[in-house]
């Protein structure tokens, strides 16, 4: 009788830290011994105060920076390790950077969003249906491909730096404030995408934010960095409920639940795990129809 094997994490991060200039006078400790596990299929979102390590910690993800101590395991396995095919790491676990649009380069939209299956050594016949894919993944018609990237608007390129993370179909998605610097159009349209590829793909997300709101609305848990380490985790609702705790660490709760924790304070019977202005204008409207406290 076979016994029950559990399927591991798709990333685990254990007693991972990070140390830039090591043994020089600039020294600085970025990570110190974070243990991290995300599930296949998950979404969590990274906050932190500037300086925290979010943008450190993603970078060891897919191993573009290495540990000073720890280790990343992806599926169980070190990629770090001894044979490991790290390069391969690399295609499945997707990583966008900030304003990634100006990291654009080839002369045309399609070329630009086939580096990745290019270099995964794919036929011409994948590479041009994983294009046409990731074009239709980002709402941009497959005409756009044979323009040159800087034709076109901030918010389509940035459509088109995702494409090409997009077109490797990677495993895990890196999203590193995906929505800085868009109009609200451009970032309702980003976190719609995301939520698409979370939902009809499940793709797992790990989103990168200093927006408390943003990271109520796109993921399930939510883990707060503080000086290298992991401060709190938890469920938004976990998470905001500590708002004395998330001063330390220099965020703040969303207006909203700050606001509903005000009234709670004075007294009123009011839900204050709603962090979204959707949330509690629907907990305040339920709670007057049914003539009963908030």
């Amino acid at each position: 009788m076979n016994e029950f094997r559990r399927e591991p994490p798709i990333l685990e991060l254990r007693g991972l830290s990070h140390v830039y200039s090591a043994g020089t006078p600039f020294e600085r400790r970025a990570l110190d011994g974070v243990n991290l596990t995300i599930k296949r299929g998950e979404c969590i979102a990274l906050i932190g105060h500037t300086g925290s390590g979010k943008s450190t910690l993603i970078q060891h993800l897919n191993g573009l920076l290495r540990p000073t101590q720890g280790q990343v395991l992806f599926h169980g396995q070190d990629i770090f390790a001894r044979g490991a095919d790290l390069r391969g790491v690399r295609f499945r676990i997707g990583l966008v950077f900030q304003y990634p649009e100006y990291q654009l380069f080839e002369e045309t939209v399609g070329r630009d969003i086939a580096f990745g299956p290019v270099n995964m050594g794919l036929n011409n016949r994948e590479i041009n249906r994983r294009v046409a894919d990731a074009l239709d993944m980002v709402g941009l018609p497959r005409e756009v491909a044979e323009k040159s990237p800087f034709e076109l608007s901030g918010g389509q390129k940035r459509r088109v730096a995702l494409a090409g993370v997009l077109a490797m179909q990677p495993e895990v998605l890196v999203l590193d404030e995906p929505t800085a610097g868009l109009d609200p159009v451009g970032r309702e349209e980003m976190f719609a995408l995301i939520r698409t590829l979370h939902e009809t793909r499940g793709t797992t997300i790990v989103l990168v934010t200093h927006s408390m709101e943003d990271a109520a609305r796109m993921a399930s848990r939510l883990v707060v960095l503080r000086e290298g380490r992991i401060f709190l985790t938890g469920a938004p609702s976990e998470v905001f409920a500590q708002d004395e705790a998330l001063t330390r660490a220099g965020l703040a709760v969303p207006q909203v639940t700050r606001i509903l924790l005000e009234l709670r304070r004075r007294g009123i019977a009011v839900d204050a795990g709603c962090y979204t202005v959707e949330q509690a204008v629907q907990k305040l409207l339920d709670c007057r129809k049914g003539g009963r406290p908030c």
